[in-house]
């Protein structure tokens, strides 16, 4: 692997273990079982409430013999309520990782929640953490109503990813126009604050804060702000 390669990946992974540890102190007195490394591109892994939960960690697979996918835990979701669920993590057909929820008394899949890693705290609640297939490090949270899992959107996807200019910028008042806040040149740092689909949400070294319209289809290699870039194929 190339240097900016190996430079790219290091980055993602720092932000990706910050993560980790923010969902940490979040969640207290979870324990947390790994992710098999060869079923994700990006490290993984599942936190769960102990006393809720029944460690499965055991491969599936099919007729053929091929894996199908990894059953991770039977655990209950609230702490509140005694019905109890499967969690499979699922590497998909191209590096799509997903987590599979399925209720345990009936077998039926209630839905699938993309990302690497997942947290289930036990208060009714899923929160998802993913990179694969995104343009930055996505944190999300979801719950099972009329048994089908649904997210709880957010406003705004938050990214926080203090990085650079790979080409120069154009911050702009409004996400369709405006007055040009503040040009930042090739090089110079940056924070990228949020996003709102292409759009991303950008402050400044002197502490301004601007919209730029982002091109959701580059890869590392081209990137137009270090970090930001499509994980995927």
């Amino acid at each position: 692997m190339n240097p900016r390669r190996l430079a790219v990946l290091a980055l993602s992974l720092t932000l990706i273990s910050a993560r980790a540890e923010e969902a940490a102190s979040s969640f207290p007195d979870l324990k947390s079982l790994p992710v098999p490394e060869n079923l994700t591109p990006f490290p993984g892994k599942l936190s769960y409430d102990p006393a809720l939960t029944k460690v499965l960690d055991e491969e599936m697979t099919m007729e053929d013999g091929a894996p199908e996918c990894h059953r991770l835990v039977s655990t209950r979701l609230n702490r509140e309520n005694e019905t109890r669920y499967i969690i499979d993590f699922d590497s998909g057909p191209s590096a799509d990782p997903s987590f599979v929820i399925i209720d345990e008394k009936t077998g039926v899949i209630l839905g699938s929640i993309a990302g690497e890693s997942l947290t289930v705290p036990g208060n009714g609640f899923l929160y998802a953490s993913g990179r694969a297939n995104r343009l930055h490090q996505e944190q999300a949270k979801y719950t099972i109503r009329a048994g089908k899992v649904v997210e709880i959107v957010q406003p705004f996807s938050y990214v926080g990813l203090k990085s650079k200019a790979k080409v120069p910028l154009k911050l702009l008042a409004k996400k369709d126009g405006g007055e040009v806040i503040a040009n930042i040149p090739t090089g110079e740092s940056l924070e990228v604050v949020l996003r709102d689909g292409e759009h991303l949400l950008i402050k400044t070294n002197f502490g301004l804060l601007g919209w730029w319209k982002a091109n959701t289809s580059v890869m590392a290699d081209n990137a137009e702000i270090e970090g930001i870039y499509f994980a995927g194929d």
